[in-house]
């Protein structure tokens, strides 16, 4: 035990010179900052010996995102008893703590593979190091390979829902609760074969190729996918369904902007800090194509000329479905506007779709757009600013969204699905919010969360919201940050709507 207090106390003395970390951090006595660890173990490769290293760790950050498809940690170590001689990569580390901040005691608790170990540095005091770890499923991902084909003639289990399946089968999560089947969207099914890809990749590839299998959805034909991993498991599921809560399973935060001195406030769940990245960009989104996109199609089997598209289009604000101005199943081009009309073409109609008719499909946090379009910029007469090129299927009943026309009329349908996709990604983000709270071992990516920040405005003793950053986010990823001193939770926010 007198080695330990020894790291004990030579830890905080080398986090006050190296970090300058404050002595009255949470110090004020509300204890919005406690926390208990319940488990910091690291066992060897092989299995053998399991050591207890809450004693060595200075801090560690736990990350979860949904643009990231695994999660990872990265531990920062002082080591005083040259530990670091059995360290040899492949370990796993395995964290259970909580948070008093938590509903219910909820607490966080996961398995790591130590992949990287980095930045050792040697002092008269000890070493330090950092642990990189991440989910032991990346291992698999980086080994396995999927060679096979999807389709409607495929047999397997669960085959209907591609990337469980995946999950399954070559992540290795069988008879693990990494996956489970509520955290995996249904989907329309998809024809493709995947070349030997990383499991990882498969999934990406169906991202933004797939629809939704909502009943009171079906008709708004809502793509555009993402696959990632929090404390809950692995999962896949729509920006359509995170934005309607489908998602949240630990319960709806509210959090609330201390300004000064502020009054009734429960400081457990108040924000620390907060900034806004990117509060408005113009040329971003015009480069983006978050105002006005286009899509076009090419079928790259048939390919004998090289031709552009003329000058007109379809364009998706109108209420006509878009059905003409495709590839024909024997690779030539149909009349429509926007087409050349060269006969044994390959290139598709020209298909617009801007804001307007992007915000009207989609399920969003709020009832009204995040902002309005830049007076600069004429919805009408504007040009769109970025173009989507699909390579559009070369069999007959492709069925990206359920059997289109029975099947017989894939290309279409396969654009407007990818072009929806790329604009609900925009949408999805645009407005950003970080924050900075109370460690929160709850809460996940993912997740809904309510923020509310009050305005620099007054009506007698009340003080008004700010309501385009107030109200319903998403959590895209968060950042668990340890030290003895205390926890805090960095949360990457993003809402694609205002209330009012």
């Amino acid at each position: 035990m007198a080695i330990a207090k020894f790291i004990d106390d030579l830890t905080e003395s080398w986090k006050t010179i190296q970090y300058g970390i404050s002595q009255d951090m949470n110090q004020s006595g509300d204890n919005a900052r406690e926390f208990h660890i319940k488990k910091l173990l690291l066992k060897t490769a092989d299995g053998k010996k399991t050591y207890n290293i809450e004693d060595m760790i200075l801090d560690f950050q736990y990350h979860e995102s949904i643009e990231s498809s695994f999660i990872r940690c990265d531990i920062s170590i002082l080591d005083a008893v040259d530990f670091n001689l059995q360290i040899f990569g492949g370990e796993e580390v395995e964290i259970q703590l909580s948070t008093s901040t938590a509903f219910n005691g909820e607490d966080l608790h996961t398995k790591l593979k130590v992949y990287k170990i980095g930045s050792i540095s040697k002092t008269e005091r000890g070493q330090l190091y950092i642990l990189h770890c991440v989910s032991p499923e990346m291992y698999h991902d980086e080994s396995n390979k999927v060679f096979k084909c999807f389709g409607p003639g495929e047999k397997s289990k669960d085959v209907d829902n591609v990337p469980k399946h995946i999950c399954q089968e070559y992540l290795k999560c069988k008879g693990g609760k990494k996956v489970n089947k509520n955290n995996f969207e249904n989907h329309s099914k998809y024809t493709f074969i995947a070349c030997s890809w990383k499991p990882t990749d498969a999934i990406a590839f169906l991202s933004d190729k797939v629809t939704r299998l909502t009943d009171s959805k079906a008709d708004k034909k809502q793509s555009g996918f993402l696959f990632w991993e929090n404390r809950n498991g692995f999962n896949f599921r729509s920006i359509d369904s995170i934005a309607g809560g489908e998602a949240t399973q630990n319960g709806v935060y509210t959090y609330t902007y201390v300004q000064g001195a502020q009054e009734g406030v429960n400081k457990f769940y108040s924000i620390e800090s907060l900034t806004y990245p990117d509060k408005a960009n113009h040329l971003a989104n015009m480069r983006m194509g978050t105002y006005k996109t286009s899509a076009i199609g090419i079928s790259l089997a048939s390919q004998k000329d090289s031709f552009a598209p003329v000058s007109g289009s379809k364009d998706e604000t109108s209420d006509d479905e878009i059905d003409d101005g495709s590839v024909t199943s024997e690779g030539g081009v149909m009349s429509g506007d926007g087409l050349s009309d060269k006969p044994g073409g390959t290139i598709s109609d020209l298909k617009v779709l801007d804001f307007h008719a992007v915000f009207g499909k989609a399920t969003t946090l709020e009832k009204n757009p995040p902002f309005p379009i830049p007076e600069f910029f004429d919805m009408k007469k504007a040009k769109p600013t970025r173009m989507k090129i699909r390579c559009l299927p070369g069999m007959k009943n492709q069925t990206s969204t359920g059997n289109v026309n029975n099947g017989t009329n894939p290309n279409v349908d396969t654009m407007a699905v990818a072009q929806y996709a790329s604009a609900r990604y925009n949408l999805f983000k645009a407005i950003k919010l970080d924050v900075t709270i109370p460690g929160n071992s709850a809460l996940t990516a993912g997740n809904l969360i309510k923020i509310k920040i009050p305005s620099s405005k007054e009506e007698g003793d009340n003080v008004e919201l700010d309501f385009r950053f107030s109200g319903k986010y998403i959590i895209a990823g968060l950042t668990h940050i340890y030290k003895k001193t205390g926890m805090t939770t960095k949360l990457y926010l993003v809402r694609d709507s205002v209330p009012k």
